[in-house]
């Protein structure tokens, strides 16, 4: 696990502006439908979601859309919240989105049925402290999506982060020392079913991707 330590708003404006402009061309990524694949299995009907790290709002705006009763997303970024709050405007979703800004490592997190991060734990340093506060908020499931650590997919998302790091740390004007992270994610894993909750759905989309679904036990 790689140490490190990343400037609040950063880049996740600009990055949110262009998956909002893509969302309304075409809908969600890849990732994200698969993760919202995987929380049909544990139930979104009726539910209320917590997204730490929305960005855009896809998540939040496609959990709603699959019949959740409320969802919120937390976002370091003011433009990330703008952009959310206008596409869940689009869609008719408005009255029953929440976005804040907020660091959903340390803010106060409202109870969820479903809590969800959905490539975010790569963009902190400390991931057990991430996924102990955002635990504390789960009630019926947990669910994350973050870069594959081992095997060969491992190693390919080491040497491409590596990379990127070095391209974030030249350019401090527009990425404000952010660095993203491969976390070793059997701890993180542990942490989850040591808090009561048992797996029900992995994947890795894109291959490079490992995508995990919990339900309460």
């Amino acid at each position: 696990m790689d140490d490190g330590e990343n400037t609040p708003g950063c880049c996740f404006d600009d990055w949110a502006r262009n998956e909002s402009r893509r969302a309304r061309r075409v809908g969600a990524d890849g990732v994200t439908t698969a993760l919202l694949d995987g929380l049909a299995q544990v139930g979104l009907t009726g539910r209320t979601v917590l997204d730490v790290g929305a960005g855009a709002g896809t998540l939040v705006v496609g959990a709603l859309e699959r019949g959740a009763a409320r969802a919120t997303g937390f976002d370091l970024g003011p433009g990330a919240v703008e952009a959310a709050r206008s596409l869940a405007a689009d869609r008719g979703l408005a009255a029953r989105a929440r976005f804040e800004v907020a660091d959903g490592s340390v803010a106060a997190l409202p109870p969820s049925d479903l809590v969800t991060l959905n490539r975010v734990i790569c963009c902190y340093p400390d991931a057990a402290a991430l996924v102990t506060h955002t635990l504390a908020a789960a009630g019926r499931g947990y669910a994350f999506v973050l870069p594959r650590s081992t095997g060969p997919f491992g190693r390919i998302n080491r040497a491409v982060l590596r990379l990127g790091n070095l391209w974030f740390r030249f350019r401090p004007g527009v990425y404000g020392g952010y660095r993203a992270f491969v976390h070793d994610i059997r701890p993180i894993h542990d942490r989850v079913t040591a808090a009561g909750f048992r797996p029900v759905h992995t994947a890795h989309p894109r291959g490079l991707w490992h995508l995990a679904v919990y339900a309460r036990a």
